[in-house]
């Protein structure tokens, strides 16, 4: 990434503490005296991490933004950024008439990407309320930021875009642009997937010689622990079934991704589909990080011709959120409005939740949404 795009610098903790802590550059932002990581030491890989983040809280400025509350505004070049602020105000005031707006007003009906600013504020805001700015002045007076992840405190565990917004809509698309292009798993992953896809179409090519294309199914199915997180997308293999054999052909192969440990579990599945799980390319999988296979499985369910997920799920989110960039590199049908056809969720109750284009809206983390491919290459 850092020699693709100049001005983005991205070093490990390491070299981190390293060039800055242990040379002495950091200061505690609350007396103002040099502090120095715990023991000076710079490798933190498999040890403890609470005195580290300890030391990192004390010489790093925080802030309190927490996405169900704000959007996170980055004003356009050349501009103050006392505007914006004014811009949410007249929307909280509804000075044009207009009540403050629902994301159900956009549904099937999006913003254009390069719409007034207004425009893709409004349809941003999910019932939020306020504007949190990183402005010019938090950047000269801070030298270290630091986004935590901790528990009962502001995480951002959302899709980046459904808490950042940009004034300039082309810096807007940049971002998109850049997390679909950079952000993405590294090559060992992406090649262990493409021969997984590559062996599961030959398979099916050879079982039914009249599939030319090795088309196949996928379903991620998250049970476990996540069943007490969310009560409500708890199914029985019979509840899945009948899910999904409005869209998936009884006799079809289907690639299940799951958590659940027993196989039994599937057996009504198994009574009607063809199914496959990872534990089927066992010879592919020697020597292979047994933490990769979850990513790998990602890719795979992608490239599926009918997918469903488990809503709640940021596994199955990510896995949207890949065929949505897919819909629009190959031209599948209702990619011009970021709506995805084959694209369902279990349980039922939000199975067509991508079949129109929505805005973002809480739950955040539930899914993700079209914001994230719809007309991102607009130059």
């Amino acid at each position: 990434i850092n020699a693709k795009q100049n001005g983005l610098n991205i070093i490990s903790m390491e070299d981190f503490l390293e060039r800055e802590s242990v040379s002495g550059n950091l200061k505690s932002m609350t007396t103002g005296e040099v502090i120095y990581p715990p023991n000076n030491q710079i490798d933190w890989n498999n040890q403890r991490l609470e005195p580290l983040l300890s030391y990192i809280n004390i010489i790093s400025r925080t802030f309190n933004w927490n996405p169900k509350d704000c959007v996170l505004a980055f004003s356009a070049k050349g501009t103050d950024d006392q505007h914006l602020f004014s811009m949410m105000a007249d929307v909280l005031i509804e000075k044009d008439g207009r009540p403050f707006p629902d994301y159900s007003e956009f549904q099937g009906k999006p913003v254009n990407v390069d719409g007034p600013t207004q425009e893709r504020l409004r349809e941003v805001l999910a019932g939020r309320r306020k504007i949190c700015m990183y402005d010019s002045k938090m950047h000269a007076a801070n030298n270290v930021v630091h986004f935590k992840a901790e528990e009962n405190e502001e995480r951002l565990i959302l899709p980046f875009y459904a808490f950042m917004f940009w004034e300039d809509w082309r810096q807007q698309l940049f971002a998109m642009r850049f997390v679909r292009d950079n952000l993405v798993y590294n090559d060992a992953i992406f090649c262990l997937a493409a021969r997984m896809v590559n062996t599961i179409r030959d398979y099916v090519r050879q079982r039914s010689p009249e599939n030319a294309e090795g088309l196949y199914d996928a379903i991620h199915i998250r049970r476990r622990d996540f069943q007490s997180q969310f009560p409500m997308t708890e199914m029985s293999a019979n509840t899945i079934l009948a899910g999904i054999q409005d869209d998936i052909h009884p006799g079809s192969t289907i690639y299940i991704s799951t958590d659940e440990r027993d196989p039994t579990f599937f057996e009504p599945l198994r009574q009607v589909y063809d199914l496959k799980f990872i534990g089927d390319f066992g010879d592919m999988l020697k020597g292979v990080n047994p933490q990769l296979f979850g990513l790998a499985e990602q890719i795979v369910a992608s490239r599926s011709r009918v997918f469903f997920g488990t809503y709640y799920s940021s596994f199955s989110a990510y896995i949207a959120r890949l065929r949505g960039y897919y819909s629009v590199k190959e031209n599948q049908p209702g990619h011009t409005s970021g709506a995805l056809q084959n694209t369902y969720y279990l349980p039922s109750k939000w199975k067509r939740e991508m079949s129109i284009y929505q805005a973002v809206h809480v739950p955040f983390y539930a899914r993700e949404f079209p914001i994230a491919w719809r007309d991102i290459d607009k130059l």
